[in-house]
């Protein structure tokens, strides 16, 4: 499928529907070679929309308070996948126990923003800028993170999302697409002349269009001139049909075509926002996650030892089930992470409990670790920055040490 002219890319923030370059191909192939060679660990972050449960992600079975609340939609301990005595995954998660008894999988829980909000728009906003309660940071947590990054290649950062992320606002470049099959031109009987136009039109333009042009004109003659970004899967990977699927395996094209690529975004709408019917829609979605996770980590082979990835969402659900069989807005929500220097088979946290006292408001799963603390610690592992001015006003500590 050609990329129709029509449709929009985003880099450094701004989009446009037809684009111009004034780089040479080789010239740019050479700059990702030379980014790869100056690092090839990759962070990707997969970014589930709708506030996911986390209490029925990573079910604590081994807190008794835990069916008291859940009633309808409390998970039995003979349906978990038992972790560890006390936390066992969701059954739909199954296929990750093999990852986590390697130790190349492990589970963060009660992680999230102290007193952040409960709304969907702010508390990804505020996730993604990585400055809860402050509306006005104009960059995102990746692309400081980027920023930081020597190399200059126009493929460092890479997002699968049908518009920017917002943790990659600011002004570093951003390749964005849905998918890397539509990225050309699409003029019918007229492709080559279009592009010359539109080369000539961007290449004469001194201003920040004209720049932005330049470098979405470079992504697509990096894509299109690297066969191996459409290489099948390997190892009989076989990815779900969903977003998180498709993105995982484009995800893993770029990362074996050795662009270097940095850090990935995957956005993952989804139907995670259960306030009513929960149990089947966590049975959809978490088996879609597993399955595109297992294919990826069987894609990528040894590779997957330079790649960290990071599954998050804005917040959890409420601990308590609602007269809906779902759950309503919470605050803190359980983490997977897999690859790369994860000290994996594990689940991390300080467990807050359950009981009322112990509940946020009463209602919720408690924070007991910073969000910022374990995304400062996967970019500082996997992208050898300094993390600790990493978010503003916030010095990020240690973290709970789950990579190495």
């Amino acid at each position: 499928m050609a990329w129709d002219v029509s449709r929009r890319v985003f880099l450094r923030g701004a989009g446009l529907a037809a684009v111009g370059v004034g780089f040479h191909p080789s010239s740019l192939l050479v700059r990702a070679a030379q980014a790869a060679e100056a690092g090839r660990r990759v962070l990707v972050q997969i970014f589930l929309r709708g506030g996911c449960d986390g209490l029925n992600l990573c079910i604590p079975f081994g807190d008794a308070e835990y069916y008291g609340l859940r009633g309808a939609i409390a998970l039995g301990r003979g349906e978990v996948v038992d972790l560890d005595g006390h936390f066992g995954l969701h059954p739909a998660l199954a296929p990750l126990k093999v990852l986590y008894d390697e130790g190349r999988l492990a589970l963060l829980h009660a992680v999230g923003s102290y007193g952040l909000s409960r709304s969907h728009f702010d508390a990804q906003d505020f996730m993604e800028s990585g400055t809860p309660g402050d509306k006005t940071t104009s960059t995102g947590w990746l692309e400081r993170s980027i920023s930081r990054v020597p190399g200059n290649a126009v493929t460092e950062a890479v997002a699968f999302s049908a518009q920017l992320p917002r943790s990659f606002l600011g002004p570093e470049p951003v390749l964005v697409a849905q998918t890397l099959s539509s990225f050309d031109l699409r003029a019918r009987n007229w492709r080559g002349e279009a592009e010359t136009l539109l080369r000539a039109m961007y290449d004469g333009r001194p201003d920040v269009l004209g720049k932005v042009g330049q470098e979405t004109f470079a992504a697509m003659d990096v894509l299109l001139r690297t066969p191996e970004i459409m290489a099948p899967p390997a190892a009989g990977a076989v990815y779900p049909g969903s977003t998180v699927g498709s993105s995982l395996r484009q995800a893993a094209q770029i990362i074996k075509a050795g662009l270097g690529t940095r850090a990935i975004f995957v956005n993952v709408p989804g139907s995670f926002d259960t306030h009513a019917n929960q149990l089947p829609a966590n049975a959809l979605e978490f088996t879609r996650l597993a399955d595109a996770l297992v294919a990826f980590a069987r894609d990528l082979g040894g590779m997957l030892d330079d790649v960290a990835v990071m599954v998050t969402t804005e917040f959890g659900r409420a601990a308590f089930v609602n007269g809906s069989a779902g759950t309503d807005h919470g605050s803190a929500h359980c983490m997977i992470l897999m690859g790369a220097g994860v000290r994996g088979g594990r689940v991390y946290g300080s467990w807050p409990g359950l009981s009322r006292s112990q509940l946020y408001q009463e209602r919720d799963l408690a924070v007991t670790t910073d969000f910022r603390d374990a995304f400062a610690e996967v970019a500082r592992a996997q992208l050898g920055i300094d993390s600790s001015s990493l978010f503003p006003g916030y010095a990020a500590g240690p973290g709970p040490g789950i990579v190495a």
